[in-house]
Order: structure tokens, then sequence, then C-alpha cells
């Protein structure tokens, strides 16, 4: 039997073993909602067990596959339109390697210095479609945050902070949205998961490393009020049923069976969101 702290997310970046194995879960699936030949190999044995050993890890597959399939979708629509990539607490994310990205972007990958090297690591022999550099930053010390900001220079700019925010401070996280508009970056792309979406999955394993919150629902409050305006959206409701309708029927069919017989309401905030910001 695997011990707790072989199973069970202890530290934020277990989370980026879980997402690995979350890919790779869907990656082996014929209906599989994102491609990763990755993902596997990065997850590891670890994160397969972290994975497996979540009460509802077929779900929790489903949730990070249609994240990485709106995120996809997005990254590409906004890449011709941009000079640099700075994804922030990138983890263990392969779309320099899986994306076909044009040759001259340069995509900063900013996280752990650990995580950096581990990544850098099973990665050696592979080769990115895109200028690849990493940075190893606190993004809650201000001063480490401007010098990201400083390193994209001028030039248009997407910042990434795909299933970050919710582990950042609400301060960090305005630090974020008003010191990155202030600087170069003119899109960017996060996620977010309402209360009454969380409850409704029953969905408690990130409790040890998530940020005190309401979900992530104040991140729109933080970005309205720093100067962003919602360019597109992908809900995770309505968008991810017409992607996936099979799966999300089987999944309504199992909330049922369970005794959760209201779906979340069709004006449910969670999702996908691009932003942008006038320079």
């Amino acid at each position: 039997m695997k011990d707790v702290e072989t199973t069970e997310i202890q530290h934020v970046s277990d989370t980026a073993l879980m997402a690995a194995a979350a890919r790779a879960l869907e990656t082996s699936r014929p209906d599989g909602l994102v491609q990763d030949p990755f993902a596997a190999q990065l997850a590891g044995e670890r994160g397969m067990d972290i994975l497996r050993g979540m009460p509802r890890s077929e779900f929790m597959a489903f949730g990070i596959g249609i994240r990485s399939r709106f995120l996809d979708q997005l990254v590409m629509r906004v890449v011709p339109n941009v000079s640099v990539v700075l994804n922030l607490g990138a983890g263990l994310d392969t779309r320099p390697w899986r994306l076909e990205l044009p040759s001259t972007l340069r995509w900063i990958e900013v996280d752990f210095p650990d995580m950096l090297r581990y990544k850098a690591k099973l990665l050696s022999a592979s080769t990115p479609k895109c200028r690849l550099e990493r940075m190893a930053a606190d993004l809650n010390d201000p001063y480490a945050r401007q010098a990201l900001l400083s390193a994209i220079g001028r030039k248009p700019a997407l910042m990434i902070t795909e299933g970050l925010l919710l582990y950042l401070l609400p301060e960090t996280v305005e630090g974020l949205a008003s010191d990155s508009g202030d600087a170069g970056v003119k899109y960017w792309l996060f996620d977010l998961v309402s209360p009454e979406l969380v409850q409704r999955i029953h969905d408690h394993s990130l409790e040890k490393v998530r940020a005190p919150g309401d979900g992530g629902v104040h991140l729109l409050q933080i970005a309205g009020r720093t100067g962003w305006t919602v360019a597109e959206r992908r809900s995770y409701v309505a968008d991810a049923f017409a992607a996936a309708p099979e799966r999300m029927r089987e999944i309504a069919e199992r909330a049922a069976a369970a005794g959760q017989t209201e779906p979340p309401p069709a004006d449910d905030p969670s999702g996908v969101y691009l932003l942008e910001r006038e320079r």
C-alpha cells in the first residue's frame, strides 16, 4: 500500500505532477481532450499515484484535459499577435514542445528552481519548437516580479497563469495584474473554478495548498480594477459540453447517482479567460 505522503498533495509542486498525470490519462483515451506525448514521463509514478488516490480521478483528468484544450486554443489564437510568452508557475506544461509555435517566439517558463531542473532533465532529449528560456522566481516577491517583467521588455507579450492563481494570496495576484499591465503584457490567460462548482464535484484534494478565498471569482474583480477586459472566455459548463457532450453527460449521470441532482447554473463563471489590456 502506498503511504499518505506518496498519494496525497503535500506541496503546490505536487499539483504539477498530478496535472501531468491527468494529461497522460487523457492522452491514453481514444476520446482524450488533449494529446501530450511527454505527460506520462513527466508525471512519473508519484504523479500517477496522486491522481489515482483522488476520489474522482477520472473527473479530475477530464477537468485538466478540458482546461488544457481551451488554453491551447486561446494560446494559438493570441500567439500571432505577440513576441513573448511569460508562463508563470509553468510546472510541467509542454506547450513549447507539442504546439505548432513560431520558431521565433520567445517562451519564458517561470517556477521554483527544483521544478525547472526536474523538467529540464526529463525533456533534455526533446527540442522545443520555439525559443525557450527558464527563470526561477518567487512571485510573492515584488522585486522578483519586476525582474521578470523587465526581462520581457516592451514587446507585446502574453502572460499565462494556468492553475496558479488559486495558490497565491490576493495581494500577489493584484501585484501581477497591475505590474504586468504596466509592462509589455497585452494578453493574460487564466482559469478559475467557482466555489459552487467545487462543491458539486466534491473536490477537497487541494485544500492543503490552496490559498483561502472564494475559489477565484475575485480574480475577475482584480482584473477589472487593474485595467483588464475579458476578450474571450471558455466556459467549464457550456463550452465543455459542446467540446465533449458524451463525457459531460456521463458526469451528469454520475452526479445524479450520487445525489447531486442540480447541475451548475448556466451563468457559472468557471472557465478559462483571455484578458486584454490596451498598452
